[in-house]
Order: C-alpha cells, then sequence, then structure tokens
C-alpha cells in the first residue's frame, strides 16, 4: 500500500498518524516513517496493521529477490 492509502485507511479507521504514534509511545516522526517505508521495524508496522485490520504483508509484501 502506498502512504496515503495508509492514511486514508487510518483515517477511516478514527485515528490519525499522531494519535497512534501517542498510543504506541513513539514520535509522530518514527510513525510516519514508518507509514513511507523508512522506518522498517516490525512493532510499528504491526501497530499499523492492527490499526487498519490488515497483515503486515498485505500493507508491506515482502520483496522477492530475484537473480
Amino acid at each position: 500500500m502506498s502512504p496515503l492509502e495508509l492514511k486514508i485507511e487510518l483515517l477511516k479507521a478514527g485515528i490519525s498518524i499522531r494519535q497512534l504514534a501517542r498510543k504506541e509511545g513513539v514520535s509522530h516522526t518514527a510513525m510516519f516513517y514508518t507509514i513511507h517505508g523508512v522506518n522498517k521495524g516490525l512493532r510499528l508496522r504491526e501497530a499499523v496493521a492492527r490499526a487498519i485490520g490488515r497483515s503486515v504483508e498485505e500493507i508491506w509484501p515482502p520483496r522477492s529477490k530475484t537473480i
């Protein structure tokens, strides 16, 4: 999913990025980086996925390794 799609899904779920960041005890910037794929930490990715009712793999599919 793109960052914009994630933001829309969060808004549909009734939670802002700032609210989710506060709930998880991290900065707004850390959550922003997670949504934009810069921060690849599993804990925050799981928090985003839970908030919108999706799996981490559905939001950030593993990249296939090609030779």
